[in-house]
């Protein structure tokens, strides 16, 4: 007969953020670019949360197949290679010897794994009422059950089981933020500016600029602005980015008409699709560019600005309008605050 595993439920420790951040340093090192992003998951990841003293870590990897070939350098980093271990579609990892134990659960990007991981994570930080309740209930389980870890983790089954499918209804939110208006009017100047802001509030988010995903020569008959190319390229990013755990996706955009943005919300399906139109009068538009393009280049972008103006002025979809007169930073701002982005992730 196998013995019961002690359980142990530590006091919050300060120490397990660096921790997690030196240990991730260390997989780096042997993932290389085949990881896109190394997440701190599990209670340790959680603040103020009691939780067993090991560190949980969730790399994404491009594909999965590749890790097979780590097994020997992980080894080396004091890590037993456990294959799938009960669940299709992972590889685990593990290291109980301390000061430093650690799992290691690795994922392909794209597997809902990853987002049932991160849901949890991220609810129970942004709930601290509910973290509380959860390390109240450890600390019970491991009272009762002190060398029975079988039955401790049967004991957190339910609460577990009942706060995954809220945080992932509360995760699966995602924005996605449009600034859409005529060249010149500073759609990706503003973009930056709002990734700075969020960053500043500790909201994972990203930013995918359409124009830069739709170099392709040559164009499709017919596709002047190689749109589907670009959507397809959107839709991929944004699996990505949801797998690194961004929750909100900025697109500087213009969008001409209706069509446009169902073509967004086709793409990334489930996401809350949130346009805004950012405006400036046309000498405004066109003394920018000026300072900006050169030639022909020049030409083009002044007779565009005037046809975008015209058109979406007509029949531009926005969920709200802004004037771009001031600072990237100020209409930034206003973009957060006219939109309520905070609120809708929060």
């Amino acid at each position: 007969m196998t013995k019961p595993r002690k359980v142990i439920v530590a006091e919050p420790n300060p120490a397990w953020p660096a921790q997690f951040r030196e240990e991730a340093e260390r997989l780096s090192a042997v993932f290389g670019r085949q990881a896109l992003y190394l997440h701190h998951i599990g209670s340790t990841s959680v603040p103020g949360l009691a939780a067993k003293p090991l560190i949980d870590i969730l790399p994404v990897v491009r594909v999965l197949s590749a890790v097979d070939a780590l097994n020997p350098a992980l080894e080396e980093l004091g890590y037993e290679a456990m294959g799938e271990y009960g669940l299709p579609g992972r590889r685990y990892f593990r290291r109980e010897e301390p000061p430093s134990p650690c799992h290691v659960h690795v994922y392909e990007t794209g597997s809902p794994e990853i987002l049932r991981h991160l849901a949890l994570r991220d609810y129970l930080r942004a709930r601290p009422e509910t973290a509380a309740e959860y390390g109240r209930l450890k600390a019970e389980l491991a009272a009762r059950f002190p060398a029975d870890i079988d039955a401790y983790l049967d004991g957190k089954d339910a609460f577990l089981k009942q706060a995954e499918q809220v945080a992932l209804a509360w995760w699966m939110r995602a924005v996605v933020l449009v600034l859409s208006g005529p060249v010149g009017v500073g759609k990706t100047t503003v973009a930056d500016a709002l990734s700075h802001l969020l960053t500043e509030r500790h909201v994972a988010h990203a930013l995918a600029d359409l124009d830069a995903l739709s170099e392709l020569e040559p164009r499709s008959p017919g596709d002047r602005f190689a749109s589907g190319f670009s959507l397809a390229n959107l839709a991929v990013l944004f699996s990505n980015a949801r797998s690194c755990g961004a929750r909100c996706l900025i697109v500087p955009r213009v969008m001409e008409d209706a069509g446009d943005v169902a073509d967004v919300r086709a793409a990334i399906p489930g996401a809350d699709v949130v346009v805004v139109r950012l405006h400036a009068p046309l000498s405004t538009l066109e003394e920018r560019l000026r300072r900006r393009e050169r030639g022909d280049s020049l030409a083009w972008h002044l007779a565009r600005a005037e046809e975008l103006s015209q058109a979406l002025e007509r029949c531009g979809p926005a969920d709200c309008v802004l004037e771009a007169i001031d600072s990237p930073e100020t209409v930034a701002q206003r973009v957060l605050d006219v939109t309520g982005l905070l609120s809708r992730l929060a």
